[in-house]
């Protein structure tokens, strides 16, 4: 059994898309879609979990994946981005897909539209078609236990940045392996779907690095306390 967690902010048409997909889904999943206090409130079909963080807080998908993870009732998580799609015949092949509980694993891509000129570092291949991309920063299958033993750091929302810091704490933790070629997902840029990719938030990640280096001066890189927000259960 997986729990697919799913943070919202202001993308009403990949939310449409991700939730075609998601009723298509085999027995053996769960569905969470936490709203990051969005000021276009999320939408979703029955038999769909929805959570809502009551603050508009920028940048704090870290924030609403530990509040998926805590809400969570399988073993197993996937935490990914709105715009990276899990299809039924992926999710149907991951049941089939023998893990490993010690260790956790990461998601090969593809890509659906025109690369966005805003993430260069993902332009692969270089005639930014279809094809295979990177593992994404913050899409992974992993244990909930394991996720809560050192969830994302909270001093770092407000702005861009912050998935670093988990996955290095991960590595540490825990061996990361690939899935197979056949359990994949598919991100959408915004010249698939307009937004795919939510053009209103500053993506200037100097924020993020000042307050890196003084944690890292202070010693203090471990996560405090986690979900410093109001939420609620809508459905």
């Amino acid at each position: 059994m997986f729990t697919l967690i799913l943070p919202y902010y202001r993308s009403p048409q990949m939310l449409r898309r991700q939730m075609e997909v998601v009723a298509d889904y085999p027995p053996g999943y769960t569905v969470v879609v936490v709203d990051d206090g969005s000021p276009e409130p999320a939408e979703v079909p029955a038999g769909v979990e929805l959570y809502r963080i009551e603050v508009d807080i920028p940048w704090n998908r870290g924030g609403a994946r530990n509040l998926g993870a805590h809400v969570a009732r399988t073993d197993w998580i996937i935490q990914t981005d709105i715009d990276h799609v899990l299809l039924p015949e992926c999710a149907a092949a991951l049941l089939e897909t023998e893990i490993d509980p010690a260790c956790w694993y990461r998601f090969l891509r593809f890509r659906h539209g025109q690369a966005d000129e805003t993430r260069r570092k993902d332009t692969i291949p270089r005639n930014a078609g279809f094809g295979p991309v990177k593992p994404h920063i913050d899409s992974y299958l992993m244990r909930r236990e394991l996720f809560l033993s050192s969830p994302y750091d909270e001093d770092y929302s407000g702005c861009l940045g912050g998935g670093s810091p988990f996955l290095a704490r991960m590595e540490k933790i825990a061996p990361v392996k690939m899935l197979p070629r056949d359990v994949h997902l598919h991100v959408y840029t915004r010249h698939a779907i307009a937004d795919a990719s939510v053009s209103t938030l500053s993506r200037d990640t100097s924020e993020y690095v000042r307050r890196r280096r003084l944690k890292e001066r202070r010693g203090n890189t471990q996560p405090g306390e986690i979900m410093r927000f109001d939420w609620h259960r809508v459905c």
